[in-house]
C-alpha cells in the first residue's frame, strides 16, 4: 500500500486585504494581535510587511531615476537648439564671406 502525501493547499488572500493589514501594521497594532485575529501566521505578516517596503523603496529610486534623466534631457534639448542657432549663424557668415570676394 502506498501513501499518497497531501498537498497542502496554500491559501491566497487578495491585494485589498493585504493593503488593509499593512495598514494596521504601520498605524502600530501589534503583530501577534493582527496574526491572532484574521489567523494568519506572524512571519507572513513580517514577510508582507518587508516586501512592501521593498517596492516602495524601488518606486521611488525609479522615479529619482526618472527625474534625473527627465532633467539631462531638457538640457540636451536646449544645447540642441543652441547648437542649431549656431550652424545658422554660421552658414550665413560663410555666405557673406564667400559673396564679397
Amino acid at each position: 500500500m502506498e501513501s499518497q502525501k497531501k498537498k497542502k493547499e496554500r491559501r491566497s488572500y487578495e491585494p485589498d486585504f493585504k493593503a488593509e493589514i499593512l495598514k494596521m501594521l504601520v498605524s502600530g497594532k501589534k503583530v501577534s494581535e493582527i496574526s491572532e485575529t484574521f489567523g494568519i501566521a506572524e512571519n507572513l505578516l513580517y514577510r508582507w510587511k518587508t516586501l512592501s517596503t521593498m517596492k516602495t523603496r524601488v518606486k521611488s529610486s525609479e522615479s529619482e531615476s526618472n527625474s534625473k534623466l527627465a532633467a539631462e534631457n531638457a538640457k540636451l534639448k536646449a544645447e540642441i537648439e543652441r547648437l542649431k542657432t549656431d550652424r545658422e549663424i554660421l552658414k550665413k557668415a560663410l555666405g557673406l564671406l564667400s559673396s564679397s570676394d
